[in-house]
């Protein structure tokens, strides 16, 4: 079964709408609301800019799981898979069509289970990609209090729900590349030792698979903040974990790497091949208790940061200029894709920009020379145009990130933007005190 909305971008005005739960219709009547839906990858994210009272995010993603599952006879199907069960959070999707017409929007979720359907029409298919975001999605809040004071107020406090926001929030802030993603790799850090303490109460046999995942983050955690001793005795107690939910599993032939073994060895073989003078408790590695949270490595770190100690390091700012291109990337092949290259081209030379400062910091930091970064035949103009007025480029460039942001719209948690406002800001800092000298 073929459709033309699977999988596809589309604008969807709709002007009627129903909300039924346990098979009645609780309220129905006119509305006015754009459904905007934008693929990425194997995701599709949807945008309602307005529904009123209806109790549901605007702002809110589906995996795709395949032609075979999500094309049936009458309808596209997308589906969210979670343990989280956020009564406000749609589940699934179901986009109604006959033939090139597209009749109605459906979005399911649960707890209790509850159905919103939304009448229109199709004003727009297979438009370019524009990353919109504008509402907060369930996993914006980054406080692992507030996080479980939610999950306790639609009673899913469990092991899987807490680990799912747990890891949500572990993925988006990995790269820890300010200060700011830091504190919440910390907050994701007290989710996971809430969900291991609540999958030793909840799995009463030996062998849990979701202790070893569990260990695993908490380990990577510990790292991340800079607890090396930490995270290497609890990745060795996660291969232990592993062993035990192996020996005890009812499925025989089950790979290691299912429950976590490729990451706890990476960890553990990163930490004794760059860090090996930090291991400390190497032979006894169950003195470490990884239900204890220690953030004083952290705290002294963040302290220098704030007092202005801290400069750039040569791996954000490589990490910076890599993620750049990599946007850029992105945009020429979307241009390509949707015929017209010359935007792509216009949008690369504006971005290029924003990297000319990281460039200058390289050099002004001792990492290397501003032309590290040069192809063969690339020319030299750029970089002297930018140079004749270093610090009154940059700065505009500065504000231009605080105020208007070219990123804000394809990045995660402004994760991009916030790392070039604390580079350019430390490079301004820097030149004017007399610190670097170019």
């Amino acid at each position: 079964m073929e459709s033309i909305f699977y999988k596809a971008n589309f604008r969807f005005v709709a002007n009627r709408y129903e909300e039924w739960l346990t098979g009645r219709c609780i309220s129905k009547g006119p509305i006015s609301t754009e459904i905007v839906a934008e693929v990425n990858g194997d995701e599709i994210h949807f945008e309602l800019d307005d529904i009123g009272n209806i109790q549901m995010l605007k702002s809110f993603d589906f995996e795709i799981l395949g032609k075979d599952y999500c094309v049936l006879a009458d309808r596209i199907q997308y589906i969210h898979e979670t343990w989280d069960f956020n009564p406000n959070v749609p589940i699934a999707c179901n986009i109604f069509y006959n033939g090139s017409t597209m009749q109605y929007v459906r979005f399911a979720t649960t707890n209790p289970d509850r159905l919103v359907e939304f009448y229109g029409h199709l004003v727009e298919f297979g438009q370019a990609a524009t990353g919109k975001r504008t509402a907060k999605s369930d996993n914006s809040s980054l406080s692992a209090e507030s996080i479980l004071k939610e999950l306790q107020g639609y009673r899913m406090i469990n092991a899987a729900a807490v680990m799912e926001r747990a890891t949500n929030i572990f993925n988006d802030n990995a790269d820890v590349a300010t200060i700011q993603q830091a504190k919440n790799i910390i907050e994701s850090l007290k989710l996971f030792i809430k969900a291991y303490q609540l999958d030793r109460d909840e799995f009463e046999e030996v062998g849990s698979p979701m202790k070893c995942k569990l260990l695993m983050f908490i380990a990577w955690c510990n790292f991340k903040i800079g607890n090396l001793n930490r995270a290497y005795c609890i990745a060795k107690q996660g291969l232990d974990a592993v062993d035990e939910a192996m020996n005890h599993s009812v499925i025989v032939g089950l790979p290691r790497s299912t429950f976590g073994t490729d990451n706890l060895e990476h960890l553990i073989d990163t930490i004794e091949s760059n860090y090996i003078n930090e291991i400390k408790d190497g032979d006894d590695y169950y003195k470490i208790n990884p239900e204890e949270i220690d953030t004083s490595f952290f705290d002294d770190f963040a302290g220098e940061s704030e007092r202005g100690a801290h400069k750039p390091s040569k791996e954000l700012i490589k990490n910076m200029i890599e993620a750049i291109s990599h946007v850029q990337d992105e945009f020429d092949k979307a241009a390509e894709h949707f015929g017209d290259p010359m935007r792509g081209l216009q949008i690369r030379e504006n971005l290029e920009t924003f990297k000319m400062p990281l460039f200058f910091a390289w050099r002004g930091y001792k990492y290397g020379w501003h032309t590290d970064w040069c192809k063969e035949g690339d020319s030299l103009f750029p970089f002297m145009m930018f140079e004749a007025d270093l610090k009154k480029n940059t700065k505009e460039l500065l504000n231009l990130l605080k105020t208007q942001s070219p990123f804000a719209q394809i990045e995660r948690n402004s994760m991009i933007t916030d790392s070039l406002i604390s580079i350019y800001t430390a490079f301004i800092n820097d030149l004017d005190n007399g610190t670097i000298k170019l």
